[in-house]
């Protein structure tokens, strides 16, 4: 006959401060806690933050030991449903394991969507008592400063390539694929800039890049990034393409301002939860559409007189 545990699921908005109830979760308990994360590089940054009371383990690296405990806290829990239902099974796994040994799992997470919600209700039985605590679910504590929707993919790709370096912090440009990281990141270094990559994998390295060496102009990326992975001051965000999940979008978005600093945001598709004017965004088009038409006519005459000379 199977354990059934007590399951909390706590939401609250990226940056919020979901380490305080890890914090107060060791304070009340006398045993060791387990923190289940999907992020490699923020596992291995963590496992010595807590001092001896609280074990970080990724999936993969828990089921190849399975030592029990009695809490458990899923971190990024909305991951499961993404990962878990793609390319890292491991992390179900771990996740039915775990239900059958503890006491009391919480899951921690900004985005419950509505899919997720559903899903949630399938294995109900996996436990003895369910409880969800909002404390603001698919929200942004910090909102951007200024927000711009973009009509065209190209004007968004003409606009990450004639962007200027931001003396208040780093540029974060987002790409759905790996070809398109590439090619951007060789893009802007031929323009002049430091750029870093990340790509699926590289987390752990862009990590110790992080610590080690002073930020850099522009940041390329997939959503490698979009969670856990500590990052410079983001001060501008911008996505090549759109994002097809508002979970993943609030979570991209959310890597600006996590210092309190004023970040903007230039995307593809009309914001969720944020105030946005169509007047105002249509101005804020034709501003950046006349200043890049200019620097394209500019960078035109230079040419021909490089060639005329």
């Amino acid at each position: 006959m199977n354990h059934h545990p007590d399951f909390i699921l706590l939401s609250s908005p990226p940056a919020s401060g979901k380490t305080y109830w890890i914090n107060k979760l060791v304070a009340e308990s006398s045993e060791e806690i387990l923190v289940i994360s999907p992020l490699r590089a923020l596992a291995d940054e963590c496992r010595h933050k807590w001092g001896e009371k609280v074990r970080v383990e990724t999936p993969e690296s828990w089921l190849a030991e399975q030592r029990p405990a009695r809490t458990v806290i899923f971190d990024e829990f909305h991951l499961l449903f993404y990962w878990g239902d793609s390319f890292r099974f491991s992390m179900w796994e771990c996740f039915y394991a775990l239900s059958t040994s503890c006491e009391l799992m919480v899951g921690l997470t900004a985005t419950v969507s509505l899919e997720i919600e559903s899903e949630l209700f399938k294995f109900k039985e996996c436990f003895n008592k369910m409880i969800w605590v909002d404390h603001g679910n698919q929200k942004l504590k910090n909102l951007p400063a200024r927000y711009i929707c973009l009509p065209t993919r190209t004007m968004m790709k003409t606009l990450i390539l004639h962007s200027k370096p931001c003396r208040s912090g780093v540029t974060l440009v987002f790409c759905r694929y790996r070809q398109d990281v590439l090619k951007t990141t060789m893009d802007l270094k031929n323009r002049g800039h430091v750029v870093w990559s990340c790509l699926g994998g590289e987390s752990a390295t862009f990590s110790e890049r992080v610590r080690t060496e002073a930020p850099p102009e522009f940041i390329v990326s997939t959503t490698v990034l979009s969670h856990g992975v500590n990052l410079p001051k983001i001060v501008r965000i911008l996505f090549l393409d759109p994002v097809n999940s508002l979970d993943f979008w609030i979570q991209m978005v959310a890597r600006g301002g996590r210092q309190g600093e004023k970040y903007e945001v230039y995307s593809l598709e009309k914001p969720v939860g944020i105030k946005w004017n169509r007047f105002t965004n249509f101005l804020a088009i034709l501003q950046l559409s006349f200043k890049m038409k200019a620097h394209q006519y500019f960078e035109q005459f230079i040419q021909w007189f490089l060639k005329a000379s």
